[in-house]
């Protein structure tokens, strides 16, 4: 078992399924519970964490190539 968010969807549908983000669980130890997602108007996603009492902001940078 591993705590990660993945998930596509379409249409109100799951579609298919990929890690985006773990790490909450190592081992059989967590140190954080990701239970809830908002994304916001500038693109970002927000994730709460009812374990670690936190929200985590993640931001998509483009690379430069």
């Amino acid at each position: 078992m591993n705590y990660g968010l993945f998930v596509k969807i379409e249409d109100n549908k799951p579609v298919s399924y990929d890690i985006f983000a773990e790490g909450w669980l190592q081992g059989s130890l967590s140190w954080g519970r990701p239970v809830d997602l908002e994304v916001m108007k500038d693109g970002s996603l927000l994730i709460s964490d009812d374990k670690a009492g936190l929200i985590y902001r993640v931001i998509y940078e483009k690379e430069n190539k």
